[in-house]
């Protein structure tokens, strides 16, 4: 059973009271889905938003030689498909689940009636759909106005998930290949391969088992 809490743990909420995420709660559906399940294409009319709570989800666009443009990775406590969260219309992307996991869905038509009843929701939430848009805005910025290795390095502390304890290092979960990485940024899995080498050697990540650890985020963010 979902709590206020761990919805709170999700950006597009983190604005709300306990009092005010609660009401999403009897609107919340959990959906278990296993790796490969479409749960939408690109273009596709919908009126869904999705909250991972497990697994992880591939977004995807198709690009005009039909290769696949790889545009984020999801995963716990990630959001995604926003857009559709007032109004219904056209998904903006491909979801594939990569990795078996559980997800809440919630359907816009309940949105009216609770802005309307609740006003103050409204604000919280076009704020965190503001924050959204300039997250994007800066990362185009980057994308034009950086190297490739500072591109990549910008987009692993996008992807990086918080610590999960004082002294650990922020972390992007396994599952990203680098040939993902190299999708997400219009370049080459040799590029990528060479960036992350040359990290891994100066100690600014650590590759392990379960996880890539980035020990020196300050170090990606500066890179030119």
């Amino acid at each position: 059973m979902i709590t206020t809490r761990e919805l709170l743990r999700f950006d597009l909420f983190s604005f709300l009271s306990r009092e005010e995420v609660s009401l999403f709660l009897p609107h919340l559906q959990e959906r278990r889905c296993r790796k490969g399940h479409i749960l939408f294409v690109e273009g596709e009319i919908g009126s869904v938003v999705y909250f991972v709570l497990h697994g992880q989800v591939k977004l995807s666009k198709m690009t005009p030689d039909g290769e696949e443009q790889i545009l984020d990775w999801c995963g716990p406590y990630d959001s995604f498909a926003e857009t559709l969260l007032l109004e219904s219309g056209s998904y903006p992307a491909t979801a594939e689940v990569v990795r078996d996991g559980t997800l809440l869905v919630l359907n816009n038509e309940i949105m009216p009636a609770l802005l309307e009843e609740h006003p103050r929701l409204a604000v919280a939430l076009v704020r965190i759909l503001s924050k959204r848009l300039r997250l994007a805005q800066e990362f185009i910025r980057i994308l034009t106005s950086k190297s490739t290795a500072g591109t990549l390095a910008s987009l692993l502390l996008r992807l990086a998930r918080p610590a999960s304890a004082p002294d650990a290092p922020i972390y992007i979960q396994p599952g990203l290949t680098h040939r993902d990485l190299a999708g997400m940024i219009g370049t080459s899995r040799e590029v990528v391969n060479r960036s992350l080498s040359a990290w891994k050697k100066s100690g600014i990540i650590r590759p392990t088992a379960e996880k890539l650890e980035i020990l020196k985020p300050q170090e990606l963010a500066d890179w030119p």
